[in-house]
């Protein structure tokens, strides 16, 4: 199988953290030609990273998508919880970092520049995503895990997208971002020490010092 897609991407990252769970060996490759080239346009239409090719061809978009095919192909070790509305809130977790936090974050993205930052879009911006951290303190599990007493895809989607947006926050003056938010605080702090997690937060680390170094990543 070939995944396709960025060491610097959080929805790559949580596809490559249950890959780790599950010895599982996957080609990693960047879109050739770019997302919007004509040549990885032929095998994601949709032109978005992650993609994961299978073994029989078939090209499937989206990292929670891709997630849960190899949970149903490969289901041990498994993550996802037994219990069914444990099961539930690992689903939810991830819908609302997704649909909540990470799309909050957007248009932030935009703003980098103090000298020309638009302080009416980054105080709207900044108010969702303190909603989203809400919303996500009210689901998140106890246990040292997001949901039920051991790793799921949660796990990997809040990993994936706490490990490069926590700092980044910092540049609007959310220095302590967790700071009204004792539940995940505790959980940001444990999950970093389960090896799959560490090892995601490591390689992301690794990627963007390159990226600063480079050039690429001005001001994140």
């Amino acid at each position: 199988m070939i995944l396709y897609g960025s060491d610097l991407s959080p929805f790559a990252a949580r596809c490559r953290m249950q890959f780790l769970v599950k010895d599982l060996d996957v080609e990693f490759l960047p879109a050739p030609g770019g997302l919007k080239s004509d040549e990885y346009k032929k095998i994601n239409p949709i032109q978005r990273i992650p993609a994961l090719v299978t073994d029989d061809g078939a090209c499937l978009p989206e990292s929670e998508i891709i997630c849960e095919y190899i949970e149903d192909l490969i289901p041990e070790p498994s993550l996802r919880p037994s219990d069914p509305a444990e099961r539930a809130l690992m689903r939810a977790l991830s819908r609302i970092t997704d649909l909540y936090y990470l799309s909050a974050l957007g248009p932030l993205f935009g703003q980098m520049k103090p000298e020309t930052r638009d302080a009416a879009i980054v105080d709207k911006a900044l108010e969702a995503t303190s909603h989203s951290f809400g919303f996500l303190e009210h689901y998140i599990g106890e246990k040292g895990f997001a949901a039920g007493d051991a790793l799921s895809l949660a796990d990997c989607t809040l990993v994936s997208a706490f490990n490069l947006t926590l700092p980044f926050l910092g540049r609007f003056g959310m220095d302590e971002p967790l700071r009204n938010h004792p539940k995940l605080d505790r959980y940001w702090t444990t999950i970093q020490t389960e090896p799959a997690a560490g090892n995601t937060i490591a390689r992301m680390q690794t990627a963007l010092a390159k990226a600063r170094a480079e050039g690429r990543m001005m001001g994140v």
